[in-house]
């Protein structure tokens, strides 16, 4: 309902993997819903929920009027009627032939299908043959599959996967034409390779104030991962445990932009809710940390000195009561490289309208390996513009 009240319309099979929907518009009014292995329609007019309406329906998708199947059992292509997805023609299917490897994963992207196995990838489209209309792009053959199925993900005109190939697995690429371009670091493709399991990541992705994010989750790992499309940079978000302080895969799951709104699924609860910059606690009334670690400050192991660390942060936000009236930046540093850390030393950020706060530490000691890092607790909007050090040559 458009108040955000769930109505049930009916229960799908489930076998613990994410469910895949695709809705073929006005001229059929119906949503083809795939949810283990089971083929559903969801017919808008009447709320009827129609089972089985195709076998073997691992992922579901939509394109000029057709809806789509994959089965990942035999490697198939299969299409319903024009704008009939109640219609599943047995003969109206494609197996995949170009290569050895089977179809793992499908995902439906400007006008194109993305069919990636677990070796290598290809992508279709409707080329207007018959009796079935699609057939494969010439040269759209990419020698990287798909790592975890569910990882591929749709981020700003593009396809952005978990990628494996004849040679190994772990790195993240993104589309560029009908190729993968990598855009993962060494860093996250080391942490990623030190998984146990990473076959069971799960991508998605959302926009806010102009910044497209591709949201990579590690449910067996507990890790989630988050590429900044604009920026070009990668982050890690998490939920805490408050049980034992533990920090957890980040709690979102999927999402939709619907009632003006950034709606997205809760892991813990299975709940619904909103997304958004406006909030500063979780969902659970918990507060969020935020933490901004520098990079490596060292000259050839020279012994350094460091005097000032200043933080520009927009100052002067902090609420009328309560956590959150004298808003507190914590810094901490790491002189081993950032192995072991030293205490937390506070410094407040300004009340509400001391905006000419200046938030700055001295007399921070020396070191070779320094790393430096900033977090964040307060129910405030925290805004990091940039941070000053100050850095002479120490004995050595």
């Amino acid at each position: 309902e458009a108040d955000g009240t769930p109505t049930t319309i009916g229960s799908v099979a489930n076998d613990n993997t994410p469910v895949t929907f695709a809705y073929n518009g006005d001229g059929g009014g119906e949503v083809f819903i795939s949810s283990a292995g089971v083929g559903y329609i969801f017919t808008l007019a009447t709320d009827v929920l129609t089972a089985s309406v195709v076998a073997d329906a691992h992922f579901a998708g939509f394109l000029d009027g057709f809806d789509l199947a994959l089965d990942t059992n035999t490697a198939t292509l299969k299409a319903s009627d024009l704008l009939d997805g109640q219609t599943w023609d047995p003969t109206q299917i494609a197996q995949r032939n170009i290569a050895a490897d089977p179809w793992v994963s499908m995902l439906i992207n400007n006008r194109e299908i993305w069919l990636f196995g677990n070796r290598t990838s290809e992508v279709w489209y409707n080329n207007g043959g018959a009796p079935f209309p699609f057939g494969p792009i010439d040269g759209a053959f990419i020698e990287h599959g798909i790592a975890a199925a569910r990882s591929a993900a749709k981020l700003a005109g593009s396809v952005v996967w978990l990628s494996q190939s004849e040679t190994g697995a772990g790195i993240v690429l993104r589309s560029e034409g009908w190729r993968g371009v990598r855009i993962s670091t060494h860093a996250l493709e080391y942490e990623i390779q030190g998984y146990g399991t990473i076959d069971d990541a799960i991508g998605w992705s959302y926009e806010m104030q102009g910044h497209e994010f591709y949201v990579l989750e590690f449910p067996t790992a507990k890790k989630t991962h988050v590429y900044d499309a604009a920026t070009n940079t990668w982050c890690h978000r998490s939920s805490r445990d408050v049980s034992n302080g533990l920090d957890l895969a980040w709690r979102p799951r999927w999402h939709v932009y619907a009632f003006g709104k950034h709606i997205v699924g809760d892991s813990t609860t299975g709940r619904t809710f909103e997304l958004s910059l406006d909030y500063a606690t979780d969902v659970d009334g918990q507060m969020i940390r935020r933490v901004r670690r520098a990079p490596h400050i060292g000259q050839e192991l020279m012994m350094l000195k460091f005097g000032m660390f200043r933080l520009d942060v927009e100052t002067g936000v902090g609420i009328s009561s309560g956590q959150g009236s004298a808003p507190t930046a914590m810094l901490r540093y790491s002189d081993d490289g950032g192995r072991t850390w030293g205490p937390e030393l506070w410094r407040e950020v300004g009340a509400i309208g001391e905006y000419n706060a200046i938030v700055q530490w001295d007399r921070l000691g020396a070191g070779r390996r320094r790393v430096f890092e900033v977090s964040f607790t307060d129910p405030v909007p925290w805004r990091l513009i940039d941070a000053y050090l100050t850095v002479s040559p120490g004995n050595n």
